[in-house]
């Protein structure tokens, strides 16, 4: 199928849940990027991250927000969509690999916060694909 959606030209039904599964991901991790920047060092001793990775990470949600938006309106989405599963599928294998090999002395709130972020990550990433493939 090949309808436009009403209101916007570069979408059609078929690109539809790509783009919108990559557009919440951005406004979600955008929302999180916020305190993770204005609250680095409180979070970091909830969580037992080190405070300069909270920041780091805070500012990488923020850019991160801001391109895969811009990239789920590009005419063509399937390059940012790829990218954007990949960036997703690294994240959650990252989150796992620091609660299994104990990098850092996460409190209770800080394993339950990486372990929900790599389901998080593991979900979008699958809708995304879903999305991606029923491009063709």
């Amino acid at each position: 199928m090949t309808t436009q959606l009403a209101g916007n030209p570069t979408v059609r039904s078929e690109d539809a849940l790509v783009r919108t599964a990559m557009r919440v991901d951005a406004v979600l991790v955008g929302v999180v990027g916020i305190p993770f920047v204005a609250a680095a060092r409180p979070l970091a001793e909830w969580t037992g991250i080190p405070q300069a990775f909270v920041l780091g990470l805070g500012i990488f949600f923020l850019v991160y927000a801001v391109d895969v938006y811009w990239l789920a309106g590009r005419d063509r989405v399937a390059p940012g969509a790829w990218a954007t599963i990949v960036a997703n599928e690294v994240c959650t294998l990252a989150a796992l690999a620091v609660v299994v090999l104990g990098v850092w002395p996460l409190t209770g709130v800080g394993v339950a916060a990486l372990l929900f972020s790599a389901v998080y990550t593991a979900v979008f990433a699958a809708a995304q694909w879903i999305g991606l493939r029923r491009l063709g």
